[in-house]
């Protein structure tokens, strides 16, 4: 049974996400038999936009990915790689959503080292199972550490109604191999399936999500931020993807991209089947929120 963990945490005070985190982590436990002192672990993070700050709730938030980096540096002695592809495909992107998220400065500060998977080497990955993206490329880092730490931000999506935990990984593309996996999955159905497809072959070893300010409406970039007020975690993105959306008021099989994993067996999406801890899930649901697919 999947184990899904959900600590309170209401605003982003680093000191308060800290404490929800390290709940989090001790609440989906054995985390110091999966991550061990010397270890290479990158944080991949939900960097969407290159021009919206952090009170827009389009990206992982900066004291999120603050207190990751002290957790991991600290209290696991790791080796912090810091790493995504904007979902801008505009040149130069990616290095903008960096600086604009403070990724920089909290680099200069703690000594993690940042990652563009715009230009990371990449490596070839081939899904036989795939509906969709049978071949890829994603960045080389992405398979070359030792442990991958997912950092989504909880919203609504125009498309697929919901992103998280499967969703995020998509980013592992750099930005031309995106645009292709669009160019291929024009329609919601099809996007939700090559998203699936993507996640299959590059699963992280734990999903952590940003869900204290949320979104609504027109996401995943241009909705209006909404107050969820939690860190969730699990190792399994599909377990985090159910209660998160069950959390926000959605029906996870009505959420393609959940229902299209819990499928192909890549994660448990039955809430009956998972195991809820730290925060009971009737206590922290809020009102639905908005989105532009019914």
């Amino acid at each position: 049974m999947s184990t899904v963990a959900i600590s309170r945490c209401n605003d982003y005070e680093l000191e308060k996400v800290n404490i929800a985190i390290k709940r989090c982590l001790s609440l989906i436990g054995n985390v110091e038999n999966l991550i061990k002192p010397g270890m290479k672990v990158l944080l991949k993070l939900n960097l969407l936009s290159a021009g919206l700050g952090p009170e827009k709730a389009v990206n992982t938030h900066p004291s999120v990915i603050r207190a990751l980096v002290d957790i991991l540096q600290n209290d696991y002695e790791c080796k912090v790689y810091i790493g995504d592809s904007c979902g801008s495909l505009r040149i130069g992107s990616t290095y903008q959503a960096f600086r604009i998220t403070q990724i920089d400065k909290i680099a200069e500060e703690t000594g993690a080292i940042i990652v563009n998977f715009d230009k990371d080497e990449t490596i070839d990955i081939i899904n036989d199972n795939a509906t969709i993206v049978k071949n890829f490329k994603i960045a080389k880092t992405v398979k070359t550490v030792d442990v991958v730490v997912s950092v989504p931000k909880l919203k609504t999506h125009g498309l697929t109604r919901y992103t998280g935990a499967i969703k995020n990984m998509f980013g592992s593309i750099p930005a031309n191999g995106k645009k292709n996996v669009h160019l291929m999955a024009p329609k919601a159905r099809l996007m939700a399936q090559a998203l699936v497809d993507v996640f299959e072959m590059v699963q992280p070893h734990i999903t952590i999500m940003d869900a204290i300010i949320g979104m609504e409406g027109n996401g995943p970039n241009a909705g209006d931020p909404r107050k969820v007020g939690l860190v969730i975690a699990s190792y399994d993105g599909v377990a985090l993807d159910t209660v998160a959306s069950t959390i926000i008021g959605y029906d996870p099989m009505a959420v393609p991209i959940i229902r299209y994993a819990y499928e192909r067996e890549l994660g448990t999406a039955d809430i009956r089947n998972i195991n809820i801890v730290g925060e009971e899930i009737n206590k922290v649901s809020v009102e639905t929120l908005r989105s532009l697919i019914k």
